[in-house]
């Protein structure tokens, strides 16, 4: 009984999310990243949270730049990653900072530079 409850509010989640709710897309991202409910699968993880991303939801857009910095799931992409870090940033999401700090470490000068110059850091307060 307890499974079939499980599989219709899967089911319910992913029905909201096909609708285009960002915090339905989020935790899909969320449920394929861990494997709850469903088979772990990264890449799967990464387009729900790209779909939150792509509506402004932060912690979406702080998860998908964690799988493009860590390269799990996508390909590996700092400056993609500092992008989605920078997005999260701008709303307030802390560990978005320390993400754009990560990320900054990892560049080469110029391409830092460049990003630095095109998306500059978000201010704090």
């Amino acid at each position: 009984m307890a499974m079939a409850g499980l599989r219709d509010e899967l089911e319910a989640l992913r029905k909201m999310a096909q609708e285009g709710d960002p915090v339905a897309q989020f935790n899909m991202g969320v449920r394929y990243a861990n494997g709850q409910g469903v088979p772990q699968d990264l890449l799967e993880a990464a387009r729900w949270y790209g779909a939150a991303a792509d509506q402004g939801d932060a912690p979406a857009q702080f998860n998908l730049g964690l799988l493009f910095y860590q390269g799990q799931g996508v390909e590996r992409s700092l400056e993609y990653a500092y992008e989605l870090f920078r997005l999260a940033a701008v709303q307030g999401d802390a560990r978005a900072r320390a993400g754009l700090d990560a990320v900054l470490l990892e560049l080469d000068a110029l391409t830092r530079e460049r990003l630095l110059r095109e998306l500059p850091l978000p201010s704090t307060h």
